[in-house]
């Protein structure tokens, strides 16, 4: 089976730290418990990236654009040959139809 290589743009990782530091200052453990979801969560990424679906957003779903939901937050990213390109992290409640 094929793996996939997982890398995060700036704009992700910057969204990550986000996430991280806003769960924290609300529960520690919540922030603990993100965190074990997201790695579990990376690993469906590095596996089958394309078991996720596309995006909603047709814009967004025409430039290839694919989700994971992880405890409320979506995690956006394309698939380019043999690697994965998380491009933002963002409360799924969030209007999201430009990522930037």
């Amino acid at each position: 089976m094929n793996k996939f290589n997982v890398l995060m743009s700036p704009a992700a990782q910057s969204d990550f730290l986000g996430v991280m530091e806003n769960l924290d200052t609300l529960a520690h453990e919540a922030a603990v418990e993100y965190y074990t979801q997201f790695i579990t969560k990376m690993e469906i990424l590095r596996k089958s990236p394309e078991s996720c679906p596309f995006a909603r957003d047709s814009q967004l779903r025409l430039r290839g654009y694919r989700t994971l939901s992880n405890d409320g937050y979506l995690v956006f990213f394309i698939v380019n040959d043999n690697t994965v390109e998380i491009r933002r992290i963002l409360y799924a409640n969030r209007q999201y139809d430009r990522l930037g």
